[in-house]
C-alpha cells in the first residue's frame, strides 16, 4: 500500500513538472511571396521577353536592312514598314482587349496565357517560313496581325493572373523583383542573339530555332500558375465607365493610372523602336545592338537595387523627376547634332541613360496598375480596369507609330537618306515621355493625398491596414 502511494506521488510530481515546462509556441505559417505560381509568372514574363527581343530588335533590324542601297535608298521605305507593322499590331491588340474580358469571366486565365504562348510561337514560325518575303509590304500586316492577336491573349490572361495571385502588400517588392529578372533576361539574350544573328546566311535561321524552344518553355510554365484567390469578376465596360464618371473624386488615382498608361504607350515602346533604328542606321550591326542592350541593362540592375532600398511611398516622385530630366537632356543632345556621322556618341549616351533609369518608371507604373484597383476596393472590376488600361496603352502606341510612319513618308520625299523627320518623331516621343513621368507624379501625389484624407476621417478608430 505504501509503495502504491509513493508511486502515485511520483506520478503527480512528474505531471506537475510537465505542466511547468513551457509549451513550444505554434508559429503561424507565413505565406511565401515566391511560391510556384509566382515563380511561374516571372518565368513567363522572362520567356515572352525573349520572343519580344527577337521581334522588336532583330526582326525590326531585318526589315530596316532589307533592300537598302549603297546611298541609303530604301531606308525611309523600311521605316514606313516598321511604322505599319506596329500600327496594325497595336490596333488589333487594343480592339481585342475590348472582347477578351467576356471570355475571361468563364474560363481559366492560364488558358489564355497558353493560347497566347502558342500564337507567339506561330509568329516565329511565320517569320521563319516566309524568309525574305516577310519584309515586304504584303506580309508585314500579316505578321503584325498574328503578333497583336497573340499579345491580346497572353497579356489579358497574364495581367489578371498577376492581380489575383500576388497580394497587395507584396505588390511593390514582387514587381521590383520581376523587373530585375526581366532586366537580367535583357542582359544575356540580346548580345548572344546579336552575335548569332550576324552569322552570314544562317544566323537569323538559328535564332528562330532558339525561339521555338523558348516558346515551348513558355507554354509549359503557363500551366503552372494557380491564383490564390479568384475574384467574382464582371465585365461590363459601359457600366464601369459610367461608375468612373460618376465617382471622379474617389476614383481619381485610377483615372491617372489610365492617363499615365496612355503616355507610356506613346513613348516607351516607340523609344525602343527608335533606338533600334538609330543604332542599326549608325552602326549597321546586330551584335552592336545586342551588346548595347546587354551592357546598359546590366547597369539598370544597380538602379533597381537602389530603388528597392530607398523606395518609400511618399518619395516615389524623387525617383521620377531625375529620370525624365536626364532622358530629355540626352534626346536634346541627339537632336542638336546636325552631322549624321557624329551621332554615335549622343546615341550611346541616350541608350545608356534611358536603359539605366527607365526601369524605375516601369516598376512604379506596373505596381500602380495592379494595385490601385484593389486599393479602391474594386476587386471585382479587375477585368474592366485592365481592358481600359490596354485600350489607353494601345491608343498611345498607335499614335506614336503613326508619327513614325509619317516620318518615313516625309523623309522619303526629301531623299538622300534624310532623317530630319525621324528626329521630329524622336522629339514628339520625348514630349510624350515627359508627360508619362509627370502623370506618374500626379498619380503618386493623388495616392498620398487620398491616404492622408482617409487617416483624418478615421483618426479615432483602430484600423487594420490590409492594402498598401
Amino acid at each position: 500500500m505504501r509503495k502504491k502511494q509513493n508511486y502515485e506521488v511520483q506520478i503527480s510530481q512528474v505531471i506537475k513538472t510537465e505542466e511547468k515546462v513551457p509549451k513550444k509556441k505554434k508559429y503561424k505559417k507565413v505565406p511565401k511571396i515566391f511560391n510556384l505560381s509566382a515563380i511561374s509568372i516571372i518565368a513567363c514574363d522572362c520567356l515572352q521577353a525573349i520572343i519580344c527581343i527577337f521581334v522588336d530588335l532583330f526582326f525590326v533590324s531585318k526589315v530596316l536592312n532589307s533592300s537598302v542601297g549603297a546611298g541609303g535608298e530604301g531606308v525611309s521605305s523600311n521605316i514606313m514598314k516598321i511604322g505599319l507593322f506596329y500600327i496594325v499590331d497595336y490596333t488589333i491588340l487594343g480592339i481585342s482587349y475590348l472582347f477578351t474580358g467576356y471570355v475571361l469571366k468563364k474560363i481559366k486565365k492560364s488558358i489564355f496565357v497558353s493560347i497566347g504562348s502558342v500564337l507567339l510561337a506561330s509568329v516565329v514560325l511565320l517569320i521563319f517560313l516566309l524568309g525574305d518575303k516577310v519584309t515586304s509590304f504584303t506580309f508585314i500586316p500579316v505578321v503584325a496581325s498574328v503578333y497583336g492577336l497573340s499579345w491580346s491573349f497572353f497579356s489579358s490572361g497574364y495581367n489578371n493572373l498577376t492581380a489575383e495571385t500576388i497580394s497587395s502588400k507584396h505588390q511593390v517588392r514582387f514587381f521590383a523583383v520581376k523587373r530585375i529578372m526581366f532586366q537580367a533576361t535583357y542582359i544575356v539574350l540580346p548580345v548572344a542573339l546579336g552575335f548569332v544573328a550576324d552569322i552570314p546566311e544562317i544566323g537569323f535561321q538559328i535564332v528562330t530555332y532558339i525561339m521555338f524552344v523558348v516558346a515551348a518553355f513558355l507554354i509549359f510554365f503557363s500551366f503552372l500558375i494557380v491564383p490564390k484567390k479568384t475574384y467574382n469578376s464582371s465585365f461590363n465596360l459601359p457600366k464601369f465607365g459610367k461608375y468612373l464618371r460618376e465617382n471622379k473624386k474617389s476614383t481619381k488615382p485610377l483615372w491617372l493610372v489610365y492617363v499615365s498608361t496612355f503616355f507610356r504607350g506613346a513613348s516607351y515602346d516607340c523609344f525602343t523602336t527608335l533606338i533600334t533604328i538609330l543604332v542599326i542606321k549608325t552602326f549597321d550591326s546586330n551584335s552592336v545592338l545586342g551588346t548595347f542592350q546587354s551592357i546598359f541593362t546590366a547597369c539598370s540592375l544597380i538602379t533597381m537595387f537602389v530603388y528597392l532600398k530607398f523606395y518609400r511611398k511618399k518619395r516615389a516622385t524623387k525617383f521620377i523627376a531625375p529620370t525624365i530630366t536626364l532622358v530629355t537632356c540626352a534626346i536634346i543632345a541627339i537632336l542638336s547634332v546636325t552631322n549624321n556621322s557624329a551621332l554615335q556618341i549622343p546615341i550611346i549616351i541616350f541608350y545608356g541613360v534611358y536603359a539605366v533609369l527607365n526601369v524605375i518608371l516601369m516598376s512604379i507604373s506596373d505596381s500602380r496598375r495592379a494595385g490601385v484597383v484593389r486599393v479602391l476596393s474594386l476587386h471585382s472590376h479587375i477585368l474592366e480596369s485592365n481592358a481600359f488600361n490596354e485600350v489607353f496603352l494601345a491608343g498611345g502606341r498607335v499614335l506614336s507609330s503613326v508619327v513614325l510612319l509619317l516620318a518615313g513618308v516625309f523623309d522619303g520625299l526629301l531623299g538622300n537618306g534624310s532623317i530630319v523627320f525621324l528626329k521630329v518623331a524622336i522629339g514628339f516621343v520625348c514630349v510624350m515621355y515627359v508627360m508619362y513621368g509627370v502623370s506618374l507624379i500626379w498619380l503618386e501625389k493623388a495616392l498620398v493625398k487620398q491616404d492622408e484624407e482617409f487617416r483624418k476621417m478615421h483618426s479615432n478608430e483602430i484600423i487594420e491596414k490590409t492594402e498598401e
